[in-house]
């Protein structure tokens, strides 16, 4: 386990200890999951976290009123993080910084974090709707895209102040599209619209998998807890159903040269916060 990782097992053993003390129901997804059936802790090379939840619960858990036992921890979705533009949330640690390339120049918290997806309905009849799922995330992914441009407001900096204004223009241009997160609501809105204990089959919008992001909900009726690194990870005890249908022989490591994390980043610390991190050298001086 290398020091990123030992970060990530930090921000999910307070997530874990969050919905534990409350009660709710979690799960590891894709690769998290992977790791903890494969190698019983993270696959080497695996540079995140990803859990899911359903409905009712995701919802619970983000409307807890300071749960967490540290103020470094911020739970970053559309509603708490003005410029953040996803349907899921994200924990933070706010004293880290992760920069990914994509969203360098976003104003939002950039601290390592984990992944916390909403688990859905998305069937209630007995053959799988997997061809009208995939459109449904492909929809609702765009949708997301439509909420990017407003993200890319930015402070003036001197060298680049051309360069800046040009995207703060293009970013009021586009703030319309998404009033008020009003897109964000619309898609909140779609993915609510099969409630999850109605469902046969259920999955995550937000899933990168979208042909596969759709499953039987009685996949999910019990929870395990497996070895994880020092702790234990939460899976569905169907997790070989799971995992067969999304890696086929998943316990067959990748060729060597697929082993890699799917992050970039033009900015990374695990010492220094996001906001001391970008801020000018020129001021940093001025501090010290």
């Amino acid at each position: 386990m290398n020091e990123l990782q030992g970060k990530l097992l930090e921000l999910y053993k307070e997530f874990a200890r969050v919905c534990d003390e409350n009660g709710l129901t979690y799960f590891a997804c894709a690769g998290t999951c992977l790791g903890a059936v494969r190698h019983n802790g993270f696959i080497p090379w695996d540079d995140d976290i990803d859990v899911m939840m359903p409905r009712e619960d995701y919802e619970k858990f983000l409307k807890l009123e300071n749960p967490f036992s540290d103020e470094k921890y911020f739970l970053q979705t559309f509603r708490t993080d003005r410029a953040y533009i996803y349907n899921y949330a994200k924990l933070r640690d706010s004293s880290t910084t992760y920069i990914e390339n994509y969203y360098s120049q976003h104003v939002i918290n950039h601290g390592v974090w984990i992944d916390i997806f909403p688990i859905d309905g998305r069937g209630k009849k007995e053959k799988c709707p997997r061809k009208k799922a995939a459109f449904q995330n492909r929809r609702a992914w765009l949708n997301v895209y439509l909420c990017y441009p407003y993200a890319l407001k930015r402070k003036f900096r001197k060298k680049h102040f051309f360069k800046d204004l040009f995207f703060n223009i293009f970013a009021i241009l586009f703030f319309p599209w998404n009033w008020f997160h009003y897109r964000n609501k619309l898609v909140d809105w779609w993915m609510k619209r099969i409630k999850y204990e109605e469902a046969t089959y259920v999955g995550i919008y937000s899933d990168a998998y979208v042909k596969k992001a759709i499953w039987p909900k009685e996949w999910l009726d019990e929870v395990v807890k497996i070895k994880f690194e020092d702790t234990e990870m939460a899976v569905p005890k169907k997790y070989h159903e799971y995992l067969t249908m999304l890696y086929g022989d998943y316990m067959q490591l990748p060729p060597e040269d697929k082993r890699e994390g799917h992050h970039y980043n033009k900015g990374f610390s695990l010492t220094v916060g996001y906001k001391d991190y970008k801020k000018p050298k020129k001021e940093k001086k001025e501090e010290n």
